[in-house]
């Protein structure tokens, strides 16, 4: 309780004196989790939700129109949803919308859900907002609520509890295929069909994303330098075809689908880009390492651009099989 008291005073503070500032980028200063930051809270401001996953998925449809943040460390993906259809189990969800959305969600990654009120932009107003974590207290998703007399915020109230989340640390371990596991793998990638066989080739190799893309380099991937990556952020708004933007995580992965219009190089490196429903965002400074990737799929080889920062962790993968 001493260190939660500690963060909420902290937290306090940066509110009264740069009220700008993102939680973030408070948590980086104060070298803890958003998590933490959040449940030093707890009683006020926030809340936590005594809902299933499952549940809590199935409501979206009653919290009017929203718009759904996907982050990590450095980079994220903001899809704004009037309607959407969902399908859903204990373990995972799908979330569609007008097929420009598709996310993919593995609710077993839910560790903890807190009603707030937020801010979606530094300048914006506050709004009501759900914030799902992870048990390393990293933010999976954010759900701002765009029309808050919409009935489900009201319901979700209900559900308010002061239960207290159990944070840990994590420890991040690295992997490298072997030579002698080289082909297996090599012949796994060829047979591939889809995402979900991908899925089961990182599982079953025990390897990362970027770990794969290293390991199958010259036959399925290349290297390239980080400024192509931005390159091809500006370039989306010149295609007259929607790119599509990919943020994949542990948690599942959100794709959107969009006609880009602006591109903008703000301070200290971070790149965002716009269209009428989607925004992502992306901090320069942190991109380590850039693959363009090749994968078979139903209609033939998909490829993609994909960003890691220094640590291994995806940023974004921009989807290049479509051609203006």
């Amino acid at each position: 309780m001493c260190q939660a008291n500690v963060l909420f005073e902290a937290f306090e503070e940066a509110r009264l004196r740069a009220p700008h500032m993102e939680c973030h980028t408070l948590a980086a200063l104060l070298d803890c989790s958003e998590g933490e930051i959040q449940a030093a809270r707890l009683g006020r401001g926030v809340h936590s939700l005594a809902l299933t996953a499952c549940d809590l998925v199935m409501m979206l449809p009653q919290l009017g129109q929203v718009q759904m943040v996907t982050r990590t460390p450095h980079a994220a993906l903001s899809s704004q949803l009037e309607t959407c259809r969902i399908d859903a189990d204990q373990h995972h969800a799908s979330i569609r919308d007008h097929q420009a959305l598709a996310m993919q969600l593995l609710l077993p990654c839910w560790y903890w859900v807190c009603l707030s009120h937020e801010r979606p932009t530094p300048t914006a107003r506050e709004v009501p907002c759900l914030q799902v974590f992870d048990r390393f207290g990293r933010v999976l998703h954010q759900l701002y609520g765009l029309t808050p007399e919409a009935p489900g915020w009201n319901m979700l109230e209900y559900f308010a509890a002061l239960r207290r989340p159990d944070f840990t640390h994590r420890i991040d371990i690295a992997n490298v295929c072997t030579r002698g596991h080289r082909p297996a793998l090599l012949k796994a990638w060829r047979a591939m069909q889809g995402p979900d066989d991908f899925s089961r080739l990182l599982s079953r190799h025990h390897l990362r994303r970027v770990e794969a893309n290293r390991a199958v380099a010259g036959h399925f991937s290349t290297s390239v330098a980080p400024e192509r990556f931005i390159m091809a952020l500006a370039g989306a708004c010149r295609r007259t075809q929607p790119t599509r933007a990919s943020l994949i995580h542990a948690g599942g992965a959100h794709h959107h689908r969009a006609c880009f219009r602006h591109f903008h190089q703000g301070r200290r490196g971070i790149l965002s880009l716009e269209s009428e429903h989607l925004t992502l965002s992306l901090d320069s400074s942190a991109l380590h390492e850039v693959w363009q990737v090749m994968r078979p799929g139903h209609a033939g080889l998909d490829t993609s651009l994909e960003a890691f920062d220094s640590s291994g962790e995806m940023m974004l993968a921009l989807d290049l099989t479509e051609t203006d």
